[in-house]
């Protein structure tokens, strides 16, 4: 689906963290019923709606990484 931008294996208490883009709220409720209607193994999700980002990085911190 296009408006899936990340897809992540993570631990804890969840098996993937997915980040879409939509129009709307509807829009993102449509893709969830069509991702549960597709019966590939959805059996719950949870969803956290992105109400502001104070900053976002689009760099790695590779000298505090890695130090010379």
């Amino acid at each position: 689906m296009e408006e899936i931008i990340e897809c992540h294996l993570i631990s804890g208490g969840y098996d993937y963290l997915l980040k879409f883009v939509t129009g709307s709220i509807s829009d993102y409720q449509a893709i969830k019923e069509r991702l549960t209607d597709m019966e590939i193994g959805i059996d719950k999700y949870f969803s956290f709606v992105v109400m502001k980002s104070p900053f976002i990085k689009h760099h790695l911190p590779l000298k505090t990484i890695f130090p010379m």
